[in-house]
Order: C-alpha cells, then structure tokens, then sequence
C-alpha cells in the first residue's frame, strides 16, 4: 500500500508565504491507519472579507501536497497548500465575484497535542496561484509548515490518480470514495478535528458540466454529503479489493477536490403572507469533485515551475 509522507522543515514561517522556498528532504514517516494518516493532511481555513460595509466570516478546508525536484537531491521536493479558487478568493455565493479579503489564517495541529492558529497574511489576500483555465475551482500556495512544530503530513504526486492511474485501475462508478475536512459543528477546541466521510463515486462524465465557476469544465461527482466548510477538501478512492487471484487489501489514490454540491429544490409559498414566494434547498448528497490530473497540471504550471527554478537556484548558491 502506498502511504502518505512526512515532512519536516527547518525552516520558521516568513510573513510572505509565496517568499519561503517550500522545499525539505522528507524522512521515513511512521506509519499510521490510513484514516489516521489523511486528516493529518488538512487544515482548517478562515477568511474575513468585507461586503460593502458588512463583514463575512468563511471557512473551508486545505491540504498539503509534495511535489518532488531532484534537483535537490534524493527525496528533495516542493510542498504546496490547495484549497478552493472560491475559497480562497473569497468569492460572493452569488456573484462568484471575488470580495475583499481582510484577513486569512490556517489552523493546523502541532506536536505537543495543541493547535496552532497561523496568520497567513493580517491585511489582503496572500498570492494564491489559481488555474488559467477559469472553470478549474483551485487555487495553490506554496507554504512550507514548520514541521517540527506542526503535525501534518503531504499527499505525494505519486499516489495522485492520474487519467492513465483512472483508465488502467478501472475507477470508474461505484467504487468506494472517502474525504477528510472541516466539520463545522464541531472544529475542535485544543485540537484541530477533521471529520471523515464515506461514499462512492455516482458519476465519471465524459462530457462537460457547469462546474462551481459558472464555466463549462471537467468534474466527477461522489455521492457523498457534504456541507459548509467543506469545499478545498481532498478525496481519496479505495482501489482494494479482489486483483487476479488474491485479495488486495486496500489501496488508496487522491482522486481530486470538493468544489461544491448538486441541491434540490422545492418551491414553497407562505400561507400568511401570500404574496412571499421562494424556494427551500435541500442538499442532494452529490457532490462535485475536481480531479487530481487538474491539480497536477496547476503544479506543473510555468508559473510554479517558475518559482521552483527560483528557489532552486537559491539554494544551490546557497550551499
């Protein structure tokens, strides 16, 4: 079974995240329950943005990534924060125009059992990365924790399930799905407490949808519930189960991002005051999910392959 790795850093926190070279050389990470292993991969986000003259408070979830580079030796690599495009922008439910951001903070857990609170920028937004193709909801940041503070773990490029990961392993509907993220009824008080959920994947389209951009994109759908806070949230597919003449065991790969929900909705009209009309939303337990090969083309964007280069310099200079 492929795991999760570890990271360590030896480097402190900067105040500009997208100026601390997000690189580490990961050690033999101590293997946990897989289920264990996943919620040490998320953090919980809060944005404040302003609306006009109202202030709105939002949370969703984030998760960290390990990109390796050679360059900088055996086990050498890039780790990233992912979330939302919508998330961390803080876009207008309606609108999907982005608001003003006025603060953002990430809660991670730390190693002493507590949880940490890390401004990641007090004033504006700091400089997320988002995908040129606009129907693509994520948004990355190359963010380095301290890791021998900070619990956590990364997902590696190498158990992403890729297009040919996806054809060659038969993903396809009904095989089983699980997610860890933000449970907004209860976040946890001395610790952060990422909830985990179950499910099966309802739909692999091969035709465009309407994605939570309002653009027309590649999405998969889980039929899984989700609720508030948990949009940035990654998914994992069980790929266990019966293999030529044995029994497999299970086997996870990171098969994308919650984006967003499918409602049902049902007009309704008020007997008192007849002349108030609406609709009741119910959530539908679809939810859309963008696929790992999209976050793998956002890390292999110019742009971030740019800022590797960067950092990659500097630090040979630096040696």
């Amino acid at each position: 079974m492929i795991t999760l790795v570890g990271m360590v850093s030896a480097l402190a926190q900067a105040p500009n995240p997208a100026q601390t070279p997000a690189t580490a050389t990961p050690p033999e990470p101590q293997r946990l329950p897989f289920y264990k292993e996943i919620r040490k991969t998320v953090v919980f986000l809060e944005l404040v943005c302003k609306s006009g003259t109202a202030f709105k408070d939002i949370k969703g979830t984030g998760f960290f990534v390990w990109y390796p580079d050679k360059r900088l030796g055996d086990g050498g690599g890039f780790t990233y924060l992912v979330t939302n495009r919508h998330v961390a922008m803080c876009w207008d439910d309606e609108t999907r125009i982005p608001l003003e951001v006025k603060s953002i903070s990430a809660r991670v857990n730390t190693r002493d059992g507590s949880s940490l609170v890390v401004p990641l920028n007090t004033s504006g937004n700091v400089p997320w990365i988002v995908p040129t193709d606009e129907s693509v909801d994520l948004a990355l940041l190359p963010l380095l924790p301290e890791g021998k503070k900070v619990d956590y773990l990364a997902i590696p490029l190498e158990i992403f399930a890729s297009d040919d990961v996806v054809k060659n392993r038969d993903i396809s509907e009904g095989t089983r799905i699980v997610f860890t993220g933000f449970f907004y009824q209860f976040p946890g008080v001395q610790r952060m407490q990422p909830i985990i959920r179950e499910g099966v994947l309802a739909m692999m389209p091969d035709e465009q949808m309407i994605t939570t951009t309002g653009k027309r994109g590649t999405l998969y759908l889980g039929d899984v519930h989700i609720f508030h806070g948990n949009s940035g949230s990654p998914v994992f597919v069980n790929l266990g189960g019966i293999q030529g003449n044995r029994i497999s065991g299970d086997q996870y790969f990171f098969l994308g991002v919650v984006s967003g929900m499918f409602t049902e909705k049902e007009e309704f009209q008020l007997e008192i005051a007849t002349t108030v009309r609406g609709e009741t939303e119910a959530n539908s337990g679809i939810a859309t999910i963008v696929p790992a090969n999209a976050l793998t083309n956002l890390l292999e964007d110019p742009r971030v392959q740019g800022q590797r280069d960067v950092d990659v310099a500097n630090w040979k200079q630096s040696k």
